[in-house]
């Protein structure tokens, strides 16, 4: 053996010898400890609350100038870099989110009008300009891993509201072949209300809706008027419970009990009903809540107390209705909201004023600084009401100078009303709305009945409002 061989195989053998001596290597990757899986959650959900200000406030940043007048409800190009396209932006809410229903109902997501947040123009990608703040802020530490496998993972973590209420949140997460995504979003994940407002200086006090609800039940027994007239709000009328004859009122449960609202049934015994309950012993249901645009409240009133067999469209905030079902009701709710219970034997009869102004409150003209041509108004008055050929020029909301239909801001008004079930049979339905005096529908002032036809689409057109009494 040469010298040159020797000292070849010594230094293999060295070779060798040290590499035995290194770590055990695994091409394969290293298993997720509970360590690293909650620190790829918590990537996640900042960047889930980088997402929502992407999409909800003014993370995309937008060309104001390419808009001429503002007007909240327009839409401007998105010229932050890197996020110019409706690609750039899918991209990145794959980097984050598992499933693709999620990424398609972001791209998809509308404002609490229905109205798109993002808008595809010539390639480029337009955000509305109106904007809307993430209204949870997650508590520091909180995050805690609940159960995990390989390829999942359930965390919870709590988070305060703008009004200083407590939530326990939870959320999950799926191991994809492109790492760790959240399986929704958390403007979506499921809340359990510890804690309403902040203990220390919220303006409702503890117990108060359960309290209420005590007082004004008291009350009607008592037949006490300062007592009702403060639990269903003053300036709400309530001669028909100083008239009633009840003699026992008792809540037997609760589906929700909070400070600012309740939502409980009543065993209610009464004698006189004065026309407006029907007489003996039956569960009742009482709602609570505080809203300060009606009836400028410090406290919980009482607005709703009705037959627990009873449904209508009024308590959809706290019962979720089927939308087809009640979609008829749902379009007359709609422009009750707007134009008060107006009655027609045909759509005909209602102002242009009024066809024009809902025309375009139902509609989403293509032009970015909210111009409505003739032809959308038209289309959407022969959708909306089934008519043809009315000519709007002559009403306010019409410019000469920009040849199309101008919306005038305003909001939506507070009705009293009544509306069940619609019933609905061969592509027509029957909606029956009640319009009462007080917010706890006592005092009926008349009830009006709108017939409805059905689009090819789907969406319901008016056919005629006609007085019952």
């Amino acid at each position: 053996m040469t010298l040159q061989k020797a000292i070849s195989r010594v230094l293999c053998f060295a070779l060798i010898i040290a590499l035995a001596l290194l770590p055990a290597c695994d091409s394969a990757p290293k298993a997720d400890t509970d360590q690293s899986v909650t620190a790829a959650f918590e990537e996640l959900l900042a960047a889930d609350y980088q997402v929502d200000y992407l999409i909800f406030g003014d993370g995309l940043e937008v060309d104001l100038e390419a808009l001429g007048e503002l007007d909240p409800r327009d839409y401007a190009p998105v010229v932050t870099q890197g996020y110019t396209t409706r690609a750039d932006l899918e991209k990145r809410l794959k980097e984050v989110y598992a499933l693709d229903e999620t990424v398609k109902a972001l791209l998809s997501a509308v404002d609490g009008e229905g109205r798109e947040r993002l808008q595809v123009r010539d390639g480029a990608l337009w955000r509305a300009t109106a904007t809307a703040a993430f209204p949870y802020e997650t508590v520091e530490g909180s995050i805690v891993l609940r159960v995990r496998s390989d390829t999942a993972a359930t965390f919870v973590f709590e988070e305060t509201g703008l009004d200083g209420s407590l939530y326990e949140t939870t959320l999950e997460m799926a191991k994809t072949s492109r790492g760790w995504r959240l399986n929704g979003t958390r403007k979506d994940a499921r809340r359990t209300l510890l804690r309403e407002g902040s203990g220390e200086d919220s303006a409702i006090p503890a117990g108060a809706a359960r309290k209420v609800a005590e007082e004004f039940l008291a009350g009607i027994v008592a037949g006490d008027a300062s007592a009702i007239s403060q639990a269903i709000g003053y300036g709400n009328n309530n001669t028909v419970w100083q008239q009633m004859k009840v003699t026992s009122a008792e809540i037997t449960a609760a589906a929700e009990d909070l400070d600012s609202h309740g939502d409980y049934t009543v065993r209610l015994t009464v004698e006189d009903g004065a026309g407006h309950f029907p007489e003996g012993t039956g569960d009742y249901r009482l709602i609570l809540s505080t809203n300060e645009m009606r009836w400028v409240a410090e406290q919980p009133v009482a607005w709703y107390f009705r037959p627990a067999s009873e449904q209508y469209l009024e308590t959809s905030w706290y019962d979720p209705v089927d939308e087809k079902e009640w979609a008829p009701a749902i379009a007359v709710s709609s422009f009750i909201d707007w134009f008060g219970q107006q009655t027609f034997a045909t759509p005909w009869e209602l102002p242009p004023e009024t066809l024009v102004e809902y025309a375009m409150i139902r509609t989403q003209p293509e032009d970015p600084e909210m111009v409505f041509t003739p032809r959308e108004i038209d289309t959407a008055i022969e959708k909306i009401f089934g008519i043809t050929g009315v000519d709007g020029r002559g009403t306010k909301f019409y410019s000469k100078e920009k040849k199309g239909y101008l919306i005038l801001g305003r909001g939506a008004n507070f009705y009293n009303t009544l509306i069940p079930k619609p019933r609905t049979a061969a592509g027509q339905s029957q909606v029956d709305v009640t319009l009462y005096r007080d917010s706890l529908c006592t005092m009926k002032l008349r009830t009006v009945r709108y017939t409805m036809a059905e689009n090819e689409d789907g969406s319901w057109r008016f056919v005629s409002a006609v007085p019952l009494e």
